[in-house]
């Protein structure tokens, strides 16, 4: 098939356009710079601009499938900038697919919400699905949304090497001593989960969430395990939910008096103290998804790319 993966750049999308060209799909790849890390020479690459409506018609030519994976992931920052590119760049695409686009395929993530008390990024994320629900319902787009857990694997930024370099310079805190839920979803997990959504049939219309089916692993487990790798102690530091919030509130306060960068967020806050639970059982039904790598294989794999990489 024909595929559009925006995003491409990023760590999931550049992820998926290996997966695609591997399988023997025809990529184009859609990327917010011009000189990304590893390129697929079999895909074809194109900038673009997410907010730019206009630079987004030719993307969609002779496309039968779109992977939106496009988006600013950042809890704190211009709110404006975060809704320009999760909401309104999403309207854009949607409003460049023609008729012959068979799926629209949409990578959300577990906390997306409409609510703005989370965060602008997951509310930007839940206000998208709205969007793309009503465009199902109206007019028969043909969308399916798959929210992943907190993606890890070898080249994560955001749940591997940030974590990782804080334990390194002694700049983490557990938070209620870790106890909330690290629901994890490996890279090649979710890979397996985008592929199959390719092709499964009826689920046009459908929320999908995709983990690793572990409801059990905490975030003190995962942040030692870490710590581990890179030869600490055990996380001691730890701060209460009030004192977490607060503490963040306050960082939040201090970026937007004077641009210092926050080490806690609100909404990290609330993602590390979170207790839910997620089961992948419609992820199985409707996509037959089982998850072939379990959190001890993966962070096996991961103690091997970092000590690749030399990060350990």
């Amino acid at each position: 098939m024909n595929c559009i993966v925006t995003g491409a750049s990023g760590f999931i999308g550049s992820a998926l356009v290996s997966r695609l060209v591997h399988n023997g799909h025809r990529v184009r790849a859609v990327l917010h710079t011009t000189s990304p890390k590893n390129r697929e020479h079999e895909a074809e690459y194109i900038v673009a601009d997410m907010t730019n409506p206009a630079s987004l018609k030719s993307l969609i030519k002779d496309a039968d499938i779109v992977f939106h994976c496009a988006a600013l992931v950042k809890d704190f920052g211009s709110k404006k900038d975060i809704m320009d590119v999760n909401l309104n760049g999403t309207k854009h695409l949607v409003q460049a697919c023609n008729d012959k686009i068979r799926r629209f395929i949409f990578l959300s993530h577990l906390h997306s919400t409409s609510s703005k008390t989370i965060g602008t990024y997951s509310s930007s994320k839940g206000l998208a699905e709205q969007y793309l629900l009503q465009q199902y319902k109206d007019h028969g787009f043909p969308m399916v949304i798959i929210r992943p857990g907190s993606v890890f694997g070898p080249g994560a930024k955001t749940w591997c090497l940030r974590p990782l370099q804080a334990i390194q310079q002694d700049r983490i805190a557990l938070i209620n001593h870790g106890t909330g839920l690290f629901l994890h979803t490996y890279i090649d997990n979710l890979l397996d989960g985008l592929l199959l959504s390719l092709t499964a049939a009826h689920i046009e219309g459908e929320i999908i969430e995709i983990t690793d089916g572990d409801n059990t692993t905490t975030w003190k487990t995962y942040l030692n395990d870490l710590a581990s790798l890179a030869g600490k102690p055990p996380i001691k530091r730890n701060l209460t939910y009030t004192m977490g919030s607060l503490l963040s509130h306050l960082m939040m306060l201090r970026y937007y008096l004077f641009h210092h960068t926050p080490l806690l967020t609100p909404t990290a806050v609330h993602l590390f103290t979170s207790q839910r639970t997620v089961s992948i059982e419609k992820a199985h039904c409707l996509l037959g998804y089982a998850p072939a790598v379990d959190y001890a294989e993966g962070m096996k794999r991961i103690a091997q790319w970092l000590r690749e990489e030399n990060y350990i």
